[in-house]
């Protein structure tokens, strides 16, 4: 806009998706970038411009605030009005004479504001209206595009993790950024096919990866249902957890419930592959503990980890689960009295545990 139409000093502010604010975004011919700088809707007159979505071309701004203060004192001294707050600091030239501002909208949503300024007073008139808008439309169409392919790389680098619901809640802001380090309480289940090592052994790949596809789209369907969070999958492997990042009040109940109707949906699976040789069951384990849980990884490769002994102890319970069996930690089979019918095991000896540990099978869901 400098080197073409002569605007010696333009910004660019951004609409937050909060709503309620601009952020300076791009400046040019000021000695200061006003990087970060945020400017509330209604203050001023970018934050009118945004507020009414309207161009709005103001050409003595000195002498209109000169006017306004001095009205504002004599109110003042006469008690008709508060004292004077500290004034809201604005971008742009210290001494603006002249602010030419238009919103920058896609069907009437509001994308930024564009300005120009002007230390000269009434420098700017409806021809410098008709260039900005030109200018204008264009920014906000090409603003808004990235914004949306932004958005969408960022919606489904989520659903990676969580369920569409879950990630598109987190993109509006409606759940904290799952991926900073925290500490929670969850359930986690662990799932594995006995006999799936032997089978991938012998078998040709395209019968391992068919097995694989079919085995990975009916666990799928039923983690996405009960809002699970798939923390990974590794061939045969899934561990999937619950209460985080969105906390869920019945988080075992959901888990529990999600592993009887995996074994409901595995068992014609099963059936099927045997007719074709294969000899493959689903074990599950489930756990309940504290984890702390963030992104694991490095610049350009993040995934979605929890850490702790509850996942090593679903992971344990899953290893000594036989084809068709749950098993779950004694902690966790205590909350599902009420909803599924269990069986007192063996304490069992699980690596990395240094004592027997006490689990719980997991024998049916009790009728509504």
């Amino acid at each position: 806009m400098e080197r073409v139409l002569g605007f010696q000093h333009s910004m660019l502010l951004l609409a937050e998706p909060a709503g309620d604010r601009l952020v300076v975004a791009a400046t040019r011919g000021y000695g200061q970038p006003a990087a970060k700088v945020r400017v509330r809707i209604g203050d001023g007159v970018i934050g009118v411009v945004a507020q009414r979505k309207t161009l709005m071309r103001v050409g003595n701004i000195g002498a209109s605030v000169r006017y306004m203060q001095a009205i504002r004192a004599r109110m003042q001294a006469a008690g008709q009005a508060p004292a004077a707050n500290t004034p809201v600091a604005l971008p742009g030239l210290p001494d603006v004479q002249s602010q030419l501002a238009l919103p920058l909208l896609v069907k009437d949503r509001l994308v930024g504001v564009l300005v120009v300024e002007s230390a000269r007073p009434n420098a700017f008139d409806e021809l410098d209206e008709v260039v900005l808008r030109i200018v204008g439309n264009q920014a906000a169409t090409a603003i808004d595009n990235a914004r949306t392919y932004q958005t969408v790389d960022q919606l489904g680098r989520l659903k990676r993790f969580f369920s569409p619901h879950l990630a598109e809640l987190i993109m509006r802001g409606g759940a904290d950024d799952p991926l900073k380090t925290h500490r929670r309480e969850v359930t986690v289940v662990f799932l594995d096919l006995r006999g799936f090592t032997p089978f991938a052994e012998t078998a040709e790949p395209e019968e391992v990866m068919g097995v694989l596809r079919e085995y990975h789209a009916e666990m799928g369907k039923l983690i996405l249902a009960h809002e699970g969070t798939l923390e990974r999958f590794t061939g045969d492997g899934m561990m999937i957890f619950f209460n985080d990042p969105l906390p869920v009040p019945d988080a075992g109940q959901r888990a529990a419930r999600m592993a009887a109707e995996m074994q409901d949906r595995v068992s014609p699976l099963t059936a099927k592959w045997r007719r074709l040789g294969y000899e493959l069951g689903l074990g599950i384990g489930i756990a309940k503990g504290f984890a702390t849980i963030g992104g694991i990884g490095f610049e350009g490769r993040w995934d979605y980890g929890a850490i702790g002994t509850v996942t090593n102890l679903a992971a344990r319970l899953c290893g000594e689960a036989k084809g068709g069996e749950i098993l779950v930690s004694t902690r966790l089979a205590a909350e599902l009295e009420e909803i599924a019918e269990t069986e007192e095991m063996e304490p069992l000896t699980l690596k990395g545990f240094a004592r027997p540990v006490p689990a719980m099978k997991l024998r049916r869901l009790k009728l509504a």
